[in-house]
């Protein structure tokens, strides 16, 4: 699925959660449950794709054994019907590339791949990386700029990077506004690029081929409707779906991101709130209180985001 790769890595990738028990274990009849209920609403192959066990799906707080079965189960339950990605990050690239190799044998479209962190790694170290991870798999590698944890990628770095077999996509962010705007314009034309900054009506203008999103695990018609109008090049119109909830969602986001860290916790309220099984985050990150509760509950009743099960 290489040489048509834009295809199908496509509109909003979702950052899927992993359901844990109260124990804090695998819940992977729920996750199955999710992802059902995601590709029966729509999120399909051509309108959608799934990004597991990554941030949202709290891998820094999963075992390696846990990764791959998050891995295994979700190919499972997508059933061919929505492609698959995971992360494969990590500090030691001996895991990088035994998450690379599982994910090829048990038939994963894609793995996202970002610089080692805690050390800062040169770029050299980065081109090191991805040339070790495509000599020992043969899985599609999806550049990931993780610049928050120390290393903004210059364009050069990812020129070198791009050559490489098996890198054909990326998950684009960037610390301010030139850069980010110079990198579309410079890769959009050979790697199917994936918005990371919110900036769904620019990156589609400037050629990105999908958007990152939380929403579609609980809400996966917005999403669609917000690409489907990108893709009618209607932006008065994706603008005016935006203003309705995701800036709405994003402000509150930051309010529980001083709370609490990590994804889980606001992504799986959500979830809960209508009707999805989640569970709790994992330690230290904590289940939200009451105020902010309240707080979404108003914010989903507002922009009428629907409850699908008691």
């Amino acid at each position: 699925m290489t040489s048509n790769i834009r295809s199908w890595l496509c509109g909003p990738m979702v950052a899927v959660a992993t359901p844990f028990k109260e124990d804090l274990s695998l819940d992977l009849d729920a996750l199955t449950e999710n992802i059902r209920f995601m590709v029966d609403a729509g999120v399909v192959t051509g309108k959608g794709t799934l990004l597991v066990g990554g941030a949202g799906g709290e891998h820094p707080a999963m075992n390696l054994e846990e990764r791959k079965t998050v891995m295994t189960t979700s190919v499972e339950a997508a059933n061919g019907e929505v492609p698959v990605l995971s992360s494969v990050q990590h500090t030691d690239v001996r895991t990088i590339v035994d998450l690379a190799q599982h994910a090829s044998q048990i038939g994963l479209n894609g793995v996202q791949l970002g610089p080692t962190y805690y050390y800062e790694p040169s770029e050299s170290d980065v081109v090191r990386l991805f040339q070790k991870v495509d000599e020992e798999s043969d899985i599609n590698l999806m550049i990931y700029h993780t610049w928050w944890e120390g290393l903004t990628m210059s364009l050069s770095l990812i020129d070198e990077l791009s050559n490489i077999g098996s890198v054909n996509a990326m998950k684009w962010s960037a610390p301010e506004g030139t850069l980010y705007r110079d990198g579309l314009d410079r890769f959009a034309g050979t790697l199917a690029i994936i918005d990371n900054s919110g900036e769904h009506i620019l990156s589609h203008v400037l050629g990105a081929s999908g958007f990152i999103t939380h929403l579609s695990g609980f809400w996966p018609e917005y999403p669609a409707e917000v690409w489907n109008l990108l893709n009618d090049r209607d932006y008065s119109s994706a603008k005016n779906k935006l203003s309705e909830f995701k800036w709405k969602w994003r402000k509150w986001v930051v309010k529980v991101l001083s709370y609490t860290g990590g994804e889980g916790p606001f992504i799986k309220a959500a979830m809960e709130h209508v009707g999805l099984r989640a569970g709790p985050p994992r330690p230290p990150s904590i289940r939200l209180p009451g105020h902010l509760l309240e707080e979404m509950i108003h914010l989903f009743e507002e922009a009428g985001v629907p409850t699908r099960r008691s």
